[in-house]
């Protein structure tokens, strides 16, 4: 059996995913640097700065976002919610189906 340890918890390598949120505010923080330290005004300056993290945010999920997982780990996760929901069914064949009363009056149930 193994044993979890600390270094278990902790990524040891930063993905492209990561790299991509760690550069979304850098262009705010440019814009309000530059905004600050020149004449030009600040609102401008960090809205055009924002819309650079904007396309670094629309590359980070349309041109380089999530891949589906691989062929094989999509036929035995599908196979394995087929089985689930055949048990499911197998379950639910089990309830009783008694008529129901539809006579739209309302019956008050009486308790113990």
């Amino acid at each position: 059996m193994r044993t979890r340890t600390f270094s278990d918890s902790i990524v040891s390598e930063a993905s492209r995913y990561d790299l991509i949120l760690a550069t979304l505010p850098l262009p705010l923080f440019l814009g309000l640097v530059v905004g600050t330290f020149t004449d030009l005004p600040i609102s401008p300056v960090v809205g055009l700065c924002g819309l650079v993290s904007v396309t670094v945010l629309g590359y980070g999920l349309f041109v380089a976002g999530p891949r589906p997982p691989a062929e094989s780990n999509l036929g035995t996760a599908l196979g394995a919610l087929d089985a689930s929901l055949e048990t499911v069914d197998a379950s639910l064949d089990a309830v009783d189906d008694a008529p129901r009363d539809d006579t739209g009056g309302l019956h008050r149930r009486r308790g113990v």
